[in-house]
């Protein structure tokens, strides 16, 4: 009925899940790039015509995701739509509500105006709530889904994600804070679904450290056993075997001492603690940085401890002769013009592998080593790098990332460096190409960087993974993750009516 004549072309697998979707709270499991919006956009053109005065909401994480989405929908529908955000004054936002049909907003914006009574859900025959994964703890999705479900005439939730969650937890918390009775999943392989997948071929290239590099590595190893001995020399892990100790080990001991400290319990040796296990998280990270990164971002890391530290914890480490050194010898190896493995085999992919009129996104998880990515691809022929970031302290505003995205799609830039803030939802039309820097431990975040590359062509991905480090791990962490992801839908998938008993997944939990 609103749907503009020849503009959507529906795919069997989305007729397929409409069907199923169009009066039930469902769950919608696809692989990404292959169309959530229009199923959406489907079940919101059945919802407004079934009842003629309802209104229909949509949420996305963020603003430049729901920007994306009030495009699409505008380009396919003829009906009056609406986009409010926390930028936008709560009496333009309350009129937004009473005039539009479809009203596309983040969830935190949506909580606000529920709260402040500026926004009434009555009307609303829709909630669609994209990236749906993040439906447990306290996010905004969660009260929203609640109070939408007690106060909606006629209510309905369509929850659309591409990886759902790992464990069963998880997709139980997810599906019963939804309402959710319904669950429609499909893989790349699904006869529906098949002939529109494009072909993305994996690589993964390990490599190994140099012997500059292994030295400062070793020397870091020494000097954080070194800290463990001095926790355990103030009673503190005195029984933990010193091969079982690492990073989460040391934040959990942390947040327990921290709890002491709160709890009045305030003495020397919970103080000590709280310092040492603060200096050896950091010692993790420069490990991290210096084994999987780069050299700059090790030495970058490094010169905020010794120039612009002012912790206590800063302090005793700039105070160290082996963070000294570790700076100096880290300095002098950049002078040098000597680096991380990565960087050159990034360089000889993009030359080897890449052409000018592509594109491609390189992953990575820190903002320094995007910079330091950044700087070395300037110097590469025909490539035209850009870095794309989330917001915060330094960061891109959403404006600047949307300009980003034009720019890319557009062809100013050729290669996006990013982190994890292009990983979730957004559509980047045309990714040829795709390199994660790193490994990551996450199922989610794997299956999403996937996502990114072959959504209209066939596509390469190449995985660097630095031999003895943490990359080795999470790339294992993140595969058994996805394996038991994929385990579990299959399992939902052939018992559906079990889950429709009750609205939960406490069958398979």
């Amino acid at each position: 009925m609103f749907i503009r004549s020849g503009k959507l072309e529906e795919r069997e697998y989305q007729k397929n899940i409409f069907e199923s979707a169009k009066d039930v709270n469902t769950l919608v499991v696809i692989p990404t790039g292959l169309g959530k919006t229009v199923i959406s956009i489907m079940i919101a053109d059945y919802r407004l015509s079934r009842y003629s005065n309802s209104q229909v909401l949509f949420l996305a994480p963020t603003k430049p995701l729901i920007s994306q989405h009030y495009k699409t929908f505008y380009s396919i529908m003829d009906i009056p739509l609406g986009m409010v955000s926390g930028e936008v004054p709560a009496g333009e936002r309350k009129n937004v509500y009473e005039v539009s049909r479809i009203v596309f907003a983040t969830p935190q914006t949506i909580e606000n105006d529920l709260d402040k009574r500026i926004l009434n859900l009555s009307k609303f025959s829709l909630l669609v709530v994209d990236e749906a994964h993040h439906t447990i703890g306290n996010y905004s999705y969660v009260k929203i889904a609640k109070e939408y479900m007690a106060s909606a005439q006629h209510p309905l939730i369509i929850a659309l994600t591409a990886s759902p969650a790992s464990d069963r937890e998880k997709i139980s918390a997810i599906c019963q804070n939804l309402s959710i009775s319904n669950v429609e999943m499909r893989a790349e392989d699904d006869p529906d679904v098949a002939r529109y997948v494009k072909s993305k071929v994996v690589e993964e290239i390990r490599l190994k450290l140099t012997k500059e590099i292994e030295e400062i590595v070793v020397r870091l190893q020494l000097f954080t056993q070194e800290q463990i001995a001095a926790l355990q020399n103030i009673g503190l892990l005195k029984t933990a075997s010193l091969k079982k100790i690492n990073r989460v080990t040391i934040l959990m001991l942390q947040k327990s001492l921290q709890a002491r400290m709160l709890s009045g319990k305030r003495n020397f040796y919970t103080i000590r603690g709280i310092i040492i296990t603060s200096k050896l998280l950091k010692l993790y990270h420069a490990m991290l940085l210096i084994s999987t990164q780069s050299i700059g971002a090790f030495n970058r890391f490094l010169n905020k401890i010794l120039k612009e530290g002012t912790s206590k914890t800063d302090k005793e480490l700039a105070k160290s002769a082996e963070i000294q050194w570790m700076y100096k010898e880290s300095k002098r190896l950049l002078d040098a013009g000597l680096e991380h493995p990565k960087l050159a085999k990034l360089s000889r992919i993009l030359s080897e592998s890449f052409s000018p009129d592509q594109r491609a996104i390189i992953f990575t998880q820190y903002r320094d080593t995007v910079d330091v990515i950044c700087n070395m691809l300037k110097g590469v022929k025909d490539i035209r790098p850009v870095k794309f970031i989330g917001q915060g302290k330094g960061g891109l505003s959403q404006k600047e990332q949307v300009e980003i995205i034009r720019g890319f799609e557009e062809g100013v830039y050729n290669v996006l460096v990013s982190t994890s803030v292009s990983e979730e939802g957004i559509s980047i039309k045309g990714v040829d190409l795709a390199i994660f820097y790193e490994t990551i431990p996450s199922g989610i975040r794997s299956i999403q960087r996937r996502g990114r590359v072959g959504r209209f062509n066939a596509g390469k991905i190449f995985i660097l993974i630095t031999e003895g480090t943490n990359d080795e791990g999470y790339y294992w962490a993140a595969k058994h993750k996805e394996s038991r992801m994929k385990k579990l839908i299959k399992k939902i998938k052939s018992n559906p009516e079990t889950l429709k008993n009750d609205g939960t997944l406490n069958p398979f939990v």
